[in-house]
Formats: C-alpha cells, structure tokens, sequence
C-alpha cells in the first residue's frame, strides 16, 4: 500500500528482498556500509543513460545532426544512443577531466575534457568549437544537445567584454556564497554568449532539440546547464540582484550592461528560438522512488521527505537527524529519504568537503551516536564538491571513529568533513557514475 501526505510520501514495508540483510540485523560497520552503498547503485539505476534514453527519440531531418554532449554524463549519453544516430553524425563531447566513460569509441566526435566547477580555457576552447559548429548549420539541419550535470561550468563562453579570467574569479565567488544553483545560472546565463538560449540562437534556422538529465532542484529544464537552447525567463535585474545580494565583484563594463538590459537573454518570443524543443530524460525522483523501494524491499517503511530539497546543508542534516529521533522514539522501522541540492556556506576557503559530508557529519552530531541510526549521503555523479568520493557513510560508533565530538564539531566548523569522514574510514568512493541527478540522503531508523 501506497499514501501520500504532504509534503512527505510514505511506503509501507515489504518482503526483503536483496543481497544484504536490513541494516536494522547487523552492528557491524562493514556490513551496514555494504548495504548501504548497495542501495546508492540501486537508486542511480533509472538515472543512467543506458536506461533513461531507451526509448528516446528526437527530431528526424534531411540535412545533417551535429551532436553536442556537455556534462558529467557527456559520453555515456552519446553511447546510450550512438547506435540510433545518423551514420553521418558528428559533434563534439566535452566532460570533466577523468569522466570519459571506460571503453568508449566518440566515432565522428571530439572529445575536451575541461575544468569543474571553476572553468577554464580548454572549456572556453570548446564553447567557441560549439558556436562554430551552430553558425555552419543550415535550416535542413538539427543540432542535438545532450546536457548534464556540470555543463554550465565546462562550457564558458564569457559575454562580449569579459575575460574568461573574470569569469572564473565569479564562479568561484558564487561558489563560495551558498548561493542556490537556479541563482547561479541565473547570473551564469547573463554573462554568457551561449547560456540562456543564445546557442539556439546561433544555430537557427537549424532546428535544436536538448536531452537533458536534471540535476536541477524542481526540474526546471531552462537552468539545466544553464539552458543553452532553452528561452529564458530570467532577466537582468534578477542577475543584478543576486550578485548585490552575495556582494559579489563585478568588473564595470559587465555591471553597466547588466544594469541597461544589453547583456538580456533570447525569451519565449524570440523567433530564432521557435525550432527549439527539450525534454527531460531522468529526474532527481527517478533516483529517490528507487532508493524508496531498495529500501522498501528490505522491510523498511519507506518516508520520502522530497526529491528537490535546497538549503543550509548543516541545517538540512540537523533536521532529519531530529526526525530520525523522532522516528524511533516511536518505535518505528523507517528509510528517510531526500534529494535535491543543498548549500554550503564556506568559511574555510582551504577546507576539503562537500554538501553531502557536510550534511552527513552535522546530522551525525545531532544524533550522538543513537544506537541504531545509520544512512549515508552521497552526490549521484560519483563526486561530492571537488573531492573524489561520492559522499559518505553514518553509523552509531562514527563520532568516535572521528576522535569523539569535540573533534567532529571542530572539522565541520573548519569546512574539514572530508577529513572528518576520511579519518573515520567513513567515505563512499565509486568513482565518476555517468549521470547527475543531484544528491540523495537515506536515514535508516530502528
């Protein structure tokens, strides 16, 4: 059975089923990270490539498809399909450095690795390759865009008037401000000659048609890597208020075309955007009712607090570490599970952690090591913030691993839980897992 209560979703327990026991059955750390992490790659299944364009289907044209894959998942997504394309296909890849999926052949398609989350010239290089390619279509002709998470950050294209170097010292201090993400690629699309529609733009009258995974809190597919061939709703002022609102530094000439509308994104009505189409392939749900079932299967009564979660991370882990009290004061057998992409404040700027560890070791504090509480917090891209793990693990005897609380509290307030979790043998390394459908946090209660 099956019900809904706003804003949380329950599923009752059934049968186990699976190649751990429930973790409620062991005490051992081992067996419960085992189980744990079972669960995580059951969970990113639907988000694959491989599984979530299946089906797909895009526009059929007479002329050619230039193909342009952009993102964390940028090869696995040619892969998932390369055998549907055109012979005459061609294009071009651009992933993070160390993402290119093991065994791929690109056939007609370069590949760039570049720079995230700060961009960098190699990724400059690239979104110059790609407005190149979009100027050389002609109206027989479709350009198909496969976005992923990261996109927005390996496909710099800074506005007329600006250094690829400004725009970098921008992103890291957005980076660094907290800022939700639909903020930053609001400003992102602004100081952009490819985000924010424009290279739909460019490539009209081609038609464009974009595949993208969401990795977008809400699943707005115009911020999904900042909406390259999507029309934006956004506006200038909107920028302007955001950079005032984290106090950011612009240079003059970027602020003066901010503030006269000069530097305005393509909207709804522009005629060069009417040949645009996009659709969303896998959503930050398709990986919670996954892990909601896992969990489910094996005898856990399922609570889904939400798939698009934002916010304070540390706030956001103090919650649920409450609720998770809450839970088994009352003597109740519970997953809790959420995604979405929560926000870190960074005081530390040589600190080494990400949102999920972040979550994870203030979530452990507030439970102080309550007997029969475990979980994990993990990035679905395989890495949590710039680090190489994907997130981590919790169980009771955590805070102690780490040198007790006084010690826990001291790395979290440094920006250090990385460290805290590295110390503890806590940390969820998988390696890059070709998609990003943000973060998923599961709390397992008695």
């Amino acid at each position: 059975m099956i019900w809904f209560v706003t804003p949380k979703i329950f599923l009752t327990p059934v049968e186990q089923s699976g190649p751990y026991c429930a973790v409620h059955q062991t005490t051992n750390p081992d067996s419960i990270k085992a189980f744990l992490k079972d669960l995580y790659q059951q969970a990113l299944a639907p988000a694959l490539p491989g599984n979530a364009m299946r089906t797909l289907q895009w526009p059929a044209v007479p002329g050619q498809t230039y193909i342009l894959s952009v993102g964390k998942a940028a090869t696995q997504m040619v892969a998932a399909i390369q055998d549907r394309l055109p012979q005459s296909a061609a294009g071009l890849i651009v992933t993070r450095r160390g993402y290119v999926h093991s065994g791929f052949l690109p056939g007609n398609m370069q590949i760039i690795e570049a720079s995230h989350p700060v961009p960098d010239d190699a990724g400059a290089n690239a979104a110059q390759m790609a407005l190149a390619a979009a100027d050389r279509l002609g109206k027989d002709d479709l350009l198909l865009v496969l976005m992923s998470g990261g996109a927005s950050a390996l496909l710099p294209a800074p506005a007329d008037g600006m250094s690829l170097a400004e725009k970098q010292q921008i992103t890291r201090a957005l980076l660094l401000s907290g800022a939700p993400i639909h903020e930053m690629n609001i400003v992102r699309k602004h100081l952009s000659a490819i985000k924010g529609g424009r290279l739909a733009a460019r490539a009209w009258p081609a038609a464009t048609h974009m595949i993208a995974i969401s990795d977008i809190p809400g699943d707005d597919i115009a911020m999904i890597g900042s909406g390259p061939t999507v029309a934006d709703s956004s506006t200038c002022a909107e920028a302007l208020s955001i950079i005032e609102k984290y106090a950011i530094a612009l240079p003059a000439s970027i602020q003066a075309q901010l503030a006269s509308g000069l530097l305005e994104t393509p909207k709804f009505d522009d005629p060069k955007l009417q040949r645009a189409t996009a659709e969303i392939c896998a959503r930050p749900a398709d990986m919670c009712a996954a892990a909601g079932r896992a969990a489910q299967q094996s005898g856990y009564e399922v609570i889904m607090l939400g798939d698009a979660l934002e916010g304070d991370a540390l706030t956001l882990g103090k919650e649920h570490a409450l609720q998770a009290l809450a839970l088994k004061a009352e003597g109740r057998k519970v997953a809790l599970v959420s995604g979405g992409e929560a926000t870190v404040a960074v005081r530390n700027p040589d600190g080494r952690g990400g949102r999920c560890t972040a979550y994870l070791l203030a979530c452990a504090l507030s439970l102080a090591g309550e007997p029969d509480i475990c979980g994990f917090a993990a990035d679905s891209d395989g890495i949590d913030g710039s680090e190489d793990n994907a997130g981590a693990f919790l169980w009771p005897g955590i805070l102690q691993e780490m040198g007790g609380p006084g010690p826990a509290r001291q790395f979290l307030e440094l920006d250090n839980s990385y460290l805290a979790f590295q110390k503890a043998k806590g940390l969820l390394m998988t390696g890059p897992s070709g998609t990003n459908v943000n973060d998923l946090r599961v709390l397992f209660v008695g």
